[in-house]
């Protein structure tokens, strides 16, 4: 049979019993895995029939979730979420806090199973939470859809769903201090207007005192004196004439740090820094920039390092790299260079009795941290 598109495997997963973060936690976990693609389907209103199930029995109706989704769907597949082992589960048990590297094996053993007649209530056997890749009798037999008994089956497919080899990051630094960037930088930082000159030649106006900045000569030449390390530049007052080409004093920044990064961090940050955004960047005034959008949606939500974003995003390092200085020219990038190494949150989520406030961190960390805590180690 003709190999299939890994990635063109659609597989419905429908969420029972969990609140809106632990569903969040679930789309971002599914997004990141590249072998199969996990769709994730909410109680409300199924449109396509699911082929698996999550079920968390820890939510506030307990094992009722349960027994009602079970009538509803009395032969899916079905993993329980809980955060200890019941006695006698009626399906794989899956402990908390979730960790991708059980949640997707336990997900595909699900799939790998044949189609079996879903056996009496006496029948089934205790589960564990032993979450290791599929072995015999490790769970009572659970009907699959339908759907999973055609020539799409899951079980040639499962065993070649390994993870990509981490890509080699290389770190290579430029002084964002030095050159034209660091000549407007310092200017922008003085609350009068400004010519930056070069060999008596204006090339910038700069405007501080209204954030806004003017190019005087083409972009090329901008472009090739910021490949230059100590280019002879000159700054003298201007006045406050409006030029015919302005910009947003920030938008020039962000485009002299791009030319001048050229796929290198800026000195001081190292592939192991964990780097934060202070604000969300206003994309549509800056110039675009590769995967800009998934880069900042992490780094505004968690710290993370170089190595953790080319590895979560899977994108390519010269791309983030430049993203990291133009962020930093502009003032949104926070890193300490003597932090420690990144620690991730692994603990477990804090079981009802604490104060709200204080488990609301860590169940929200969880699944998130885990994913983090995984790319790190490959």
């Amino acid at each position: 049979m003709p190999s299939q598109d890994l990635t063109a495997i659609d597989i419905a997963v429908l969420a029972v019993g969990m609140d809106e973060r632990k569903l969040a936690l679930l789309r971002m976990a599914f997004r990141l895995h590249r072998s199969l693609c996990y769709r994730l389907l909410e109680t409300g209103a199924p449109d396509s029939p699911p082929d698996l199930a999550i079920v968390d029995i820890d939510s506030a109706i307990g094992w009722r979730a349960w027994e009602d989704f079970r009538q509803r769907h009395p032969d899916l597949p079905a993993l329980i979420v809980a955060s200890s082992a019941p006695t006698q589960a009626p399906a794989p048990v899956l402990g908390k806090p979730l960790r991708v590297e059980t949640l997707f094996p336990q997900l595909q053993a699900l799939l790998a199973k044949p189609p079996r007649t879903t056996p009496s209530q006496g029948g089934s056997a205790p589960q564990t939470t032993s979450v290791a890749p599929p072995a015999a009798n490790s769970a009572p037999p659970i009907a699959a859809p339908a759907a999973l008994a055609e020539p799409r089956a899951v079980p040639d497919i499962a065993p070649s769903a390994a993870p990509a080899a981490p890509r080699s990051v290389t770190v290579r630094r430029f002084d964002p201090r030095r050159g034209l960037l660091g000549a407007a930088a310092r200017l922008a930082r003085q609350p009068r207007p400004a010519l930056l000159l070069a060999d008596g030649q204006p090339l910038l106006w700069l405007r501080p005192d209204c954030a806004q900045a003017q190019w005087l000569q083409p972009a090329e030449q901008l472009r090739e004196l910021c490949r230059q390390d100590a280019p002879a530049l000159r700054a003298q007052a201007a006045g406050a004439t409006p030029g015919v080409l302005t910009q947003p004093l920030p938008a020039l920044l962000w485009q002299l740090a791009i030319w001048s990064s050229q796929g290198r961090l800026p000195a001081g940050i190292g592939a192991d820094t964990p780097l934060r955004l202070r604000q969300w960047p206003n994309l549509t005034r800056l110039q675009a920039l590769p995967d800009a959008t998934r880069l900042s949606a992490l780094l505004t939500k968690t710290p993370a390092t170089l190595r953790i974003m080319v590895r979560l995003l899977r994108v390519e390092p010269e791309h983030a790299c430049d993203f990291l200085a133009a962020t930093h020219a502009i003032g949104l990038l926070d890193w300490r260079s003597d932090a420690p190494a990144l620690k991730v949150i692994s603990s477990a989520p804090v079981r009802p009795g604490a104060p709200q406030t204080e488990a609301a961190a860590p169940e929200r960390a969880g699944l998130l941290s885990r994913l983090l805590q995984k790319v790190t180690s490959l």
